[in-house]
């Protein structure tokens, strides 16, 4: 198999409109992963709920092997998404189910893949380290560019992502050449709207973003992830891979919802939380 992802799951709850789609930074990459022809695997847990019955079956249509995707008593983690006045929010959130104890059948399982991706919201920084010693790490930082979390793991990481729609190009560029010096082979900042800088420890490629009608862009960034690790793992130039994550990730700035497979919200959800704006 080409690419494992290991850890966080959520569902996305839209009340607006009345919508729940599966999701989660793992998830997502692994589905857009095989979207784009990868083998790909997931690791993770979720609940003996709807929810968790939901994300399972998408994952399972979508031809991700859930092999080793736990099911356990409890809920699946959910987050509120809101759109207010074009601008999209976060109200209340729950992880519930989804922090996964990595045992000895995962390790034996991951090291079947030729890369394991992971995220700061799985929350296994201890494990990053020995998942690496199986295979090439992939990990998405989001918004922790360079800092004491970053320092912790770039070393057990061979490619690393990061949001940088805070910073500027050069500052971008800086965080780059500091991660791959810091041992990563390739690191890749997403920079929202002025598109994404990617570099492979002696060549930065630029890769504009494309226009679409934006209707929402959650998971765009994840989708930009899979299509830079499915380049990465055939052996495409910087360039092909690029131009294709950004057709992949505008596609799902058009849609709600991070891959699709939406189910109705209301009635008997039972989530602990009501689903409003704060």
């Amino acid at each position: 198999m080409d690419l494992v992802a290991v850890g966080d799951n959520i569902t996305d709850c839209y009340p607006g409109f009345d919508l729940m789609f599966p999701g989660g930074n793992c998830v997502n990459v692994a589905v857009h992963a095989a979207r784009l022809g990868a083998g790909t695997s997931y690791v993770g847990s979720v609940g003996d709920d709807d929810r968790g019955r939901q994300l399972a079956d998408a994952l399972r249509s979508e031809q991700v092997d859930i092999s080793h995707l736990r099911i356990q008593p409890g809920s699946t983690g959910y987050a509120t998404v809101l759109h207010q006045d074009g601008e999209r929010t976060f109200g209340p959130f729950d992880r519930g189910a989804s922090q996964v104890s990595l045992v000895p059948a995962d390790f034996e399982f991951v090291a079947q893949h030729a890369l394991a991706h992971s995220s700061y919201a799985a929350q296994l920084e201890s494990d990053i380290p020995a998942l690496a010693e199986r295979v090439p790490v992939s990990f998405d930082f989001d918004a922790h560019t360079g800092d004491d979390y970053a320092q912790q793991l770039i070393s057990s990481v061979t490619h690393a992502f990061f949001s940088a729609a805070h910073l500027t190009a050069e500052e971008s560029r800086d965080l780059l050449s500091w991660a791959c010096g810091s041992g990563a082979s390739s690191a890749l900042a997403t920079r929202g709207a002025q598109g994404a800088i990617y570099y492979d420890g002696s060549t930065f490629t630029t890769q504009p973003a494309l226009r679409a009608t934006v209707r929402d862009t959650l998971g765009a960034g994840d989708a930009f992830v899979a299509a830079v690790l499915h380049g990465i793992l055939t052996g495409q130039p910087a360039s092909k891979f690029l131009a294709r994550a950004a057709i992949v990730s505008a596609s799902v700035c058009e849609n709600l919802g991070a891959f699709g497979h939406s189910t109705a919200l209301s009635g008997g959800q039972h989530l602990p939380v009501p689903l409003s704006a704060p």
